[in-house]
């Protein structure tokens, strides 16, 4: 049971091995909308969340690999007969970013502030959807390929990031659909 505990408490504070090594675990909240080139359709976001660790390797610029798992859920509305059919898709994402701190603990304090950029690449694990004349399970690709944009604040042991990300591949495999 001890061995669990340090093993809880290790993952939930960062450990700075170094200057230069930090791992990060991550929680959070995110909202996914699917642009679409469906017609009398429409996609709404709906919350998710995610959760995994990342590594932040370098100090002024740095390199962060992580690995994440990531509930996205989202809304099909059909805007003619007003049938809605909601669908979750869990997958593993896993993000490389690169980063600069504009400013540091050696600036005199126990606050970071960073902007990052990145592509990442999203495994799906599982699809929860009612089979619909709109879309199906066997719609969706396995694997889809984004970007990443954002910023962040540490202060002490606590992260703080803001980000965005956006597809650059097709979700569905019909690729003339152009939802990302």
């Amino acid at each position: 049971m001890k061995n669990i505990l340090f093993l809880v408490i290790l993952m939930t504070l960062s450990y700075s091995a170094t200057a230069q090594f930090s791992l990060r675990p991550q929680v959070g909240y995110n909202s996914s909308t699917i642009t679409k080139r469906f017609q009398d359709q429409q996609f709404g976001p709906e919350a998710g969340f995610q959760f995994g660790v990342d590594m932040q390797i370098g100090e002024k610029f740095y390199i962060q690999p992580g690995i994440l798992w990531e509930s996205a859920n989202n809304e099909l509305r059909d805007m003619i007969n007003g049938n809605n059919t909601s669908f979750q898709v869990n997958r593993v994402r896993v993000p490389v970013m690169l980063g600069y701190k504009l400013i540091g603990p050696d600036v005199g304090g126990i606050v970071d502030a960073r902007i990052f950029t990145g592509p990442n690449a999203s495994f799906v694990i599982d699809k929860d959807l009612k089979q619909t004349s709109l879309i199906n399970k066997e719609d969706f690709q396995n694997a889809v390929y984004g970007w990443n944009i954002g910023a962040g604040f540490d202060i002490a042991i606590v992260f703080i990031d803001v980000g965005y990300s956006f597809g650059l591949s097709e979700v569905f495999e019909n690729a003339a659909s152009g939802a990302r």
